[in-house]
């Protein structure tokens, strides 16, 4: 068994990324998911990059520019919050357009040191996948969670 660093990332082969009803773009099912099947799996060297807080805090803190703003904006929007690494991933690959749903079809990938998400039941060609962004972890650090949108936080 390949080790999860070293794990091809199936993302390009098994899906597209197109115009969205749930929110502007969005990742689609080329060909039928079935449950179980890991349908993106990050190379942290590649596909990824963790942020620190002590980072983040550099950016919050840097002088005010265009450049520095659209680095902020796109970590609001194309990051989340891992407490196993104490660190924001910023995604870099289409997975970034994976929305939210209360309903979703997907999940992250429970494997120690793996960055990936996995269909939860049979996705369909053409299917949007989804994420409940509820099941992702908060960040604690101020600043960040003010800036990004979540849905309100009841899990069931």
């Amino acid at each position: 068994m390949q080790a999860p660093e070293n794990a091809a990332n199936p993302i390009d082969a098994l899906t597209e990324v197109r115009p969205s009803s749930l929110h502007g773009m969005g990742v689609f099912a080329k060909q039928d998911i079935p449950k179980g099947t890991v349908w993106w799996r990050a190379r942290p060297d590649r596909d990824v990059m963790f942020i620190t807080q002590p980072q983040f805090e550099v950016l919050c803190g840097s002088f005010v520019s265009p450049p520095n703003d659209s680095l902020l904006n796109s970590l609001y929007t194309y990051s989340y919050f891992s407490a196993d690494h104490d660190a924001l991933i910023l995604i870099f690959d289409n997975a970034r357009y994976t929305n939210h749903s209360s309903d979703p079809n997907s999940a992250e990938l429970d494997e120690p040191g793996a960055i990936g998400s996995i269909a939860i039941r049979d996705i369909q060609a053409g299917e949007e996948i989804t994420e409940d962004y509820n099941r992702y972890d908060p960040c604690p650090w101020d600043g960040f969670e003010e800036r990004t949108w979540m849905p309100d936080r009841v899990l069931d």
